[in-house]
């Protein structure tokens, strides 16, 4: 299975060149942890994953490919317009949509509008459980367990790289996301 998992961490594209650097010295280290867990678990379950963060560096659909089976996207309130167009686009070629993240946990009914699949928990079972195609279209789960069997540094180093890196190298700014949200500020 293709497998896209996009981490939101702004709403649209710099708009001026401050801004854009801003973003791409700053704004980009905000990724979570979650969704590199997820494309972690998704490669030790044999399938082609493609990760990537949008911190308003392009257009965010040239960020994955095209021909996906399945998008997984984590986002913020303020994310949550752009995270409900690209599901609708996503969805428009059949691309199955999942949702998590604090906009997620905060607004749950909301997500179902625009996507298939709304998590709140997840851990590995949960997201092996929705590859396999286990749960309804229009549904909010959970694993109903707390996230407590997180990939290590090592097997996240492909995602830590494109959160953070520049140019496959590090900087004095790169991190490894531990704790990035415990939910939505405006809950």
């Amino acid at each position: 299975m293709k497998v896209g998992i996009l981490d939101l961490l702004t709403a649209s594209v710099s708009p001026g060149r401050i801004e854009a650097v801003h973003n791409q010295r700053f704004k980009r280290y905000l990724a979570s942890i979650t969704p590199q867990a997820i494309a972690v678990w998704c490669r030790q379950l044999g399938h082609d994953v493609r990760y990537a963060t949008y911190y308003g560096q392009q257009d965010p659909r040239t960020l994955l490919p095209n021909d996906l089976d399945i998008v997984f996207m984590a986002a913020f309130t303020q994310a949550s317009a752009l995270a409900y167009a690209l599901a609708k686009l996503y969805r428009g070629a059949r691309t199955l949509t999942v949702i998590g993240g604090p906009h997620a946990r905060a607004f749950p009914i909301d997500c179902l509008r625009f996507f298939d699949l709304v998590v709140q928990d997840c851990d590995k079972m949960l997201i092996d459980d929705i590859l396999r195609g286990s749960f309804d279209r229009r549904t909010v789960i959970t694993s109903g367990r707390p996230l407590r069997d997180i990939p290590t540094v090592e097997e996240r180093l492909p995602e830590i790289r494109t959160a953070t890196f520049s140019r496959g190298r590090p900087t004095m700014l790169s991190n490894v996301a531990l704790l990035s949200s415990i939910g939505c500020p405006y809950r």
